[in-house]
């Protein structure tokens, strides 16, 4: 699976809240780092996600490259319904750095405006 599809099947799996369609585009060290979460290791912090959530949606916007393409950013529309009934949207950016070995995803860094999302 090339990169971008990588990056386009993760962000299937998140929105469907599957944990190991979710795992499966990770490096088995991935690491995410999230400003609701903090860096945590990837199942770690799907596990929480996931156990926070109710139902969430996205929508891409656009994917970019580098030049050299071991890093994409993907910007999309993300609405998420936490189980406590609390909802917001928010556009998001996650940037994927790949493992050189396995072309997976070895870290994500999520970025977004914090005051749109309390924490979890």
């Amino acid at each position: 699976m090339n990169r971008e599809a990588t990056v386009r099947t993760y962000l299937a799996a998140m929105a469907k809240g599957d944990l190991p369609g979710v795992l499966a585009c990770f490096a088995p060290e991935g690491l995410v780092s999230s400003p609701v979460y903090g860096g945590v290791p990837v199942a770690d912090f799907y596990n929480r996600l996931f156990g926070d959530t109710a139902r969430a949606s996205v929508d891409i916007r656009s994917i970019f490259h580098t030049n050299d393409g071991q890093r994409i950013a993907a910007l999309f529309a993300y609405q998420w319904e936490l189980r406590n009934g609390t909802r917001t949207a928010c556009d998001l950016v996650d940037i994927f750095d790949f493992a050189a070995d396995s072309g997976l995803i070895a870290h994500l860094q999520i970025i977004f405006d914090t005051g749109r999302i309390g924490k979890a």
